[in-house]
Order: C-alpha cells, then structure tokens, then sequence
C-alpha cells in the first residue's frame, strides 16, 4: 500500500511555496475504527477519518510549528505561514544544526494487512459477541473490553532532500472479566496485538481473562516485604516501557537524568539481558522510518548485560559532545520527549511461565502493573500496582488469590538478579504514536512489595 497521489502532489506544491531557509512537512493519515463492549455488551462502535498536515519551519537556528486538518490549498499555505512566522519570532537554538537529509535505510517496510485496513464493524462485533457468550457460559457476570482496527499513512517531507511515505495496519484486542460483579471481585485481563487481524487469537484472549478472574476470588492479604515474582510477559513490558522512558534516549543521557549515564560499556544487568530497538524485527511491527523520515536503525541498547547506546533524532545527535546521528528515533517534533524507542524487544530466555512456578518455593504471580510511576529516573526505581490477577505461589503450585499489591523496585537490580527468563515473546501496543513492545516473562527474586490494597 502507498499513499495516495493526491497527498504526494499536496506536500510537493507545499514545498515549493516555502520562504524561510528549510521546513518539514508531515503528513498523517488516520483511518480508525472501535468497538468497546461493557456490561456484557457494545456500548460504543466509532470510526474515524482524519488526515493532519504539521508543518516545521527553520529560520537560521528559530524553529517554528504549525498544524492543520484543513487540506485546500489556502489552508495548507495558511498553516506554513503560520509556522515561518512562528519562527521568526523564536529564539536562537545555539544547539539545532537544521533539518537531516535525505539516508538510506535498510529496505524494510511497515506490515499491512488489507483485510485489516478493510475490516468491518459487523465482523469486530462478531468477535466480541463470541467472547460475552464464553463469559456468560462460564459464570462470569460482566464481560469488558476494546476491539480496534487502524489503517495509518504517514508521509515525511523536507527541504533538504526527504521524501517517504509508508501505511501500516494495526489491531488490538483488550478483555477484561469480572467474575462476580455484586462483590466487585474476579478480575481478569488478557489482550493482543498484530498488525493482521487474523493473528489475534480471540478466544485466547476471551479463554485467559475468564480464567484469571475466576481464579481471582476471594483475595487474601499477605505480609509485605521481598518476594521472588513471576512476571507474566504483560507485566515485563511495562518496565521495559518504563526503561525507556527513564533511560533509553539520548535526551535523558544529555540532561543527566538517565540510569545509563556514566554506565555505558559496564555491565549493568544479568548477562542474558539483552534490550533493543527495532522496528523491522520479525517480531515487532512499525513504521521503517522516523517522525523526520531517517530510516530507523536497530540500537542494541542493552547487549548482554551491557549498556551499549541509546536511542537519537537529529536534534540530541547534533548536539551530542561525541560525533553522532540520527538512530532514527525521532517523535512528532518539536517534542520534549524526544527521541523515544518505540519498538523495545527483549531477547526471551529458555523457560516457560509454568516451569517458573514450578521451580518457586515460596512467590507471587503478577498478570500485569498498573498506575506505575517513576519514583528516582536516575537510579532506576519504579513504583506501581499489580492488577487483574496476583497469586501467591508456594511449594512451586499457584494457591491462593492474593489483594493487589504495591512493588517499589529499583527496575537494573530486578533484572541483574533476574534467575529465569521466558522462551515465549509476546507483542504489546503501547498505545501512542503507534509503539509496540515485545517481552518475555521473567522470575527475579528478591522483588520488593511496599504496601497493599483493599481488592
């Protein structure tokens, strides 16, 4: 698939009416649709068409930006006078060097499934309907959850020589049963990704949060403190999310707010630890380029236990005291966040979560985190919840239902004392830009637990 000509023509005649001394034409388009069910049944079914032209202008070394949904003719050159004017009266930014040129990349491109792009609000309440009536044939009250399918487009164009255009596909299942609705208790979760639709195992989903809440009933307290964790691929993928949020960019690594600084060529975690960005991983799916159209490399961020590099856009690489580019990590700019992995993979190990259990004396298995915040970027610690099913386990069998419970955890002792790592990989949406990752489960002992709640 390929972006239609008509938006081609746009951004060139666009181009061509620029004044200042370089700009940046992005172009998004976003065909979403979304099924939500609630109570045992649809409750919302939306779709969207949208399409944004966001405009950068340079002005020596002033930036300015703009952006519109309008696509006439006046609209669009509206909106890139907006954006010089923006500029001209910015200040200076010693740091920026201008806008990157034209690279090449390594000849990937974003999956696309038409049958994904095309699918239709019948078929997606078709699925959901299959996954209410395993709930209703198993006992469980109430059935919650979000069916979604996109087709995105998105065209990068600069001054300086850029032009390229890719379209990807997306679809994400969320479930969530609740066991016994009356007692606000039995809670399950399961959700999954691809970028073709028939990769999702519905019923798999639908088949996993049954299960979850109805083994979740009952909760029991237990005592604080450390404890060897199970952490289902769910629960890996947030801290890998909040890796890279706290660490992973060169940004952090400038602003001396990262846990890589000062660290890099030391081991810093179990040596069968290995993190990095790729977007055209077999297991992973994403854009082959960035949000200022440099073709995204793959950045071995952690390699063996090492830390071995971060993720760049043009901005942190110019500004790097070290002679750098692009990794091909830039977000929507301008943006204080970036530039950001959005398609973390961790390498899996050579176990299963049942054989994890199996070898644990006396543990907790955690479905997935919730509400987490950093609590120290520097020295890697983070806090959160445990949500939608926590066991303890002892004697390496699964006994009990356990309330959730807060972890407080400094994330690099967690995985340098990590004791198992999963075989199976599962792919995740984060949800924004799109980003996606993919993680495998983890033991690791010694997981500190700071408080509990009340379900």
């Amino acid at each position: 698939m390929v972006m239609p000509d008509k938006y081609k023509d746009l951004v060139k005649k666009l181009l061509e009416k620029v004044k200042v001394d370089e700009a940046e034409i992005r172009l998004l388009k976003e065909d979403t649709s979304l099924t939500r069910y609630a109570n045992s049944r649809i409750h919302q079914n939306i779709a969207q068409e949208d399409t944004t032209v966001s405009i950068r202008a340079v002005d020596g070394k002033k930036v300015g930006s703009a952006t519109t949904n309008s696509l006439d003719e006046k609209s669009l050159i509206d909106c890139l006078r907006r954006a010089e004017k923006i500029a001209e009266h910015q200040k200076e930014d010693p740091q920026f060097k201008g806008l990157p040129g034209s690279q090449e990349g390594r000849g990937g491109k974003a999956p696309h499934d038409k049958k994904t792009a095309d699918y239709s609000p019948e078929e997606r309440a078709e699925i959901v309907k299959q996954i209410i009536d395993h709930g209703s044939s198993n006992n469980v009250d109430r059935m919650y959850g979000a069916f979604k399918t996109e087709e995105l487009n998105l065209m990068i164009a600069n001054s300086e020589g850029i032009f390229k255009s890719s379209t990807m596909t997306n679809a994400n299942l969320t479930s969530t049963a609740i066991a016994d609705w009356d007692n606000d208790q039995g809670f399950g979760w399961s959700e999954a990704c691809s970028y073709n639709v028939d990769d999702i195992d519905y019923m798999d989903v639908a088949r996993t949060a049954v299960e979850k809440g109805l083994n979740n009933m009952n909760t029991q307290s237990i005592d604080l403190g450390e404890y060897t964790v199970v952490l289902e691929p769910l629960a890996v993928q947030l801290m890998l999310m909040y890796f890279g949020f706290m660490g992973f960019s060169s940004r952090s690594v400038q602003e001396q707010r990262s846990f890589m600084n000062g660290k890099f060529g030391e081991q810093i975690v179990d040596e069968r630890v290995n993190i990095y960005d790729d977007a055209l991983d077999d297991d992973m799916v994403g854009f082959p380029f960035d949000y200022e159209g440099v073709p995204k490399q793959r950045v071995n961020i952690i390699k063996d236990g090492v830390a071995n590099d971060v993720v760049y856009d043009s901005y942190t690489a110019g500004r790097d005291e070290e002679d750098k580019e692009s990794t091909g990590h830039a977000l929507p700019m301008p943006s204080s966040q970036s530039p950001m992995p959005l398609n973390l993979l961790m390498n899996g190990g050579d176990s299963s979560v049942d054989e994890m259990i199996e070898e644990t004396d006396k543990g907790i298995l955690v479905t997935r985190f919730n509400y987490c915040r950093p609590v120290h970027p520097v020295k890697s610690i983070l806090t959160g919840l445990t949500r939608d099913g926590t066991w303890l386990i002892e004697d390496g069998e699964v006994i009990k239902p356990v309330k959730n419970l807060r972890f407080t955890q400094n994330l690099l002792e967690a995985f340098d004392s990590v004791e198992l790592i999963g075989k199976e990989r599962k792919m995740y949406s984060l949800g924004y830009f799109p980003g996606y990752i993919t993680a495998p489960a983890m033991k690791i002992p010694n997981f500190n637990f700071t408080g509990t709640t009340e379900f």
